[in-house]
């Protein structure tokens, strides 16, 4: 495939399937054995639960792509989601104010198709920002 099909994949899946909700791109987008590293449930099943408790948890999102770097089988997309923080979320509270998360989505094609998916996420900087004191505990 081409880094194009590979830029494309990752802009649709965070223009169209995170911010907008259309789950049922992910079938255009993910293979069927695709892997999603946040989850337990196989496939693009996986991925569907990933999109929708995410959107779940932030009704109010607003996503902004910062930057998409491609090749022809890795894409990573960097980008930038508000939200208001209502429930609670990594063991923090609701703080009830605009919580702002950088994010890295690294995604692995096979045929112009997702194949593996892993997140990089840069909660704990948007939860200190907002007063919240959260401590890094050792695993």
């Amino acid at each position: 495939m081409s880094e194009q099909r590979s830029e494309a994949v990752m802009r649709r899946y965070l223009t169209e399937v995170v911010a907008q909700g259309k789950l049922e791109l992910i079938d255009e987008l993910a293979a069927e054995d695709m892997v999603d590293h946040t989850q337990t449930i196989p496939g693009r099943a996986g991925l569907a639960a990933h999109v929708k408790s995410f959107r779940e948890r932030n009704r109010d999102v607003e996503l902004t792509v910062e930057r998409i770097i491609a090749s022809e089988d890795e894409v990573v997309g960097i980008w930038t989601w508000r939200a208001t923080h209502s429930t609670d979320m990594y063991g923090v509270p609701p703080l009830g104010g605009k919580l702002t998360v950088r994010v890295a989505s690294i995604f692995r094609l096979r045929d112009g198709m997702l194949v593996d998916y892993e997140v990089i996420s840069d909660a704990l900087t948007g939860f200190r920002r907002m007063g919240a004191d959260v401590q890094i505990r050792p695993a």
